[in-house]
């Protein structure tokens, strides 16, 4: 089926007010097109492609970026992992709340209104649950190429690798520093 990219921009848009801050592609070979999109309001939805009625439909709404009291953060990352045998999917999103979580969602079969038109029931997805990992400054996080490893980055020049154990606990299993006297040095050429 050929899926219109123009209807997806559509109904993204039609829902979020100060625009899309980043999307991630689900690349998972059995499922419909499927995609995470981060707005610049905090949002986190994941949007699937129906068959059926030909357009895009936001399928789950993810907990989002804010501060403590509720106040919306941008949201600076997303990343869908790469899924290898999971019965589940992992995504990651990174904010300006400095927060960087892991949400999980279930694969299902779809219930009332999930199914495709004449072609029976379709893989529904189920939202369940989020952990947060980090509380420093994170801009970009990235899965490995089997969706076991995240990689965080931010501002002090550090990348983070992360690992679920095997109680699905995520931890911090590397840090690494990157040359920031490079840096310091243009900064101070600039400055004279």
């Amino acid at each position: 089926a050929e899926v219109e990219m123009s209807d997806a921009a559509d109904a993204i848009s039609s829902n979020e007010n100060l625009g899309v801050s980043s999307l991630s592609w689900c690349t998972g070979r059995f499922e419909p097109a499927t995609l995470v999109v981060g707005f610049s309001s905090g949002r986190v939805s994941i949007y699937r492609y129906n068959d059926g009625q030909r357009s895009w439909l936001e399928a789950i709404r993810l907990p989002g970026h804010a501060t403590g009291n509720g106040v919306p953060r941008g949201v600076l990352d997303v990343a869908w992992a790469p899924n290898v045998g999971r019965s589940y999917h992992l995504i990651a999103t990174c904010g300006k709340d400095n927060q960087l979580k892991v949400h999980r969602v279930k694969r299902g079969r779809g219930g009332k209104g999930d199914a495709a038109e004449g072609s029976g029931s379709q893989l529904s997805l189920v939202y369940e649950g989020t952990e947060v990992l980090d509380q420093s400054q994170a801009w970009r996080c990235q899965w490995n190429v089997t969706g076991t490893v995240l990689a965080s980055s931010g501002d002090g020049g550090m990348v983070k690798l992360w690992k679920s154990d095997f109680q699905g606990r995520w931890k911090c299993v590397s840090e690494i520093v990157g040359d920031t006297t490079g840096v310091a040095a243009a900064t101070a050429f600039q400055n004279q």
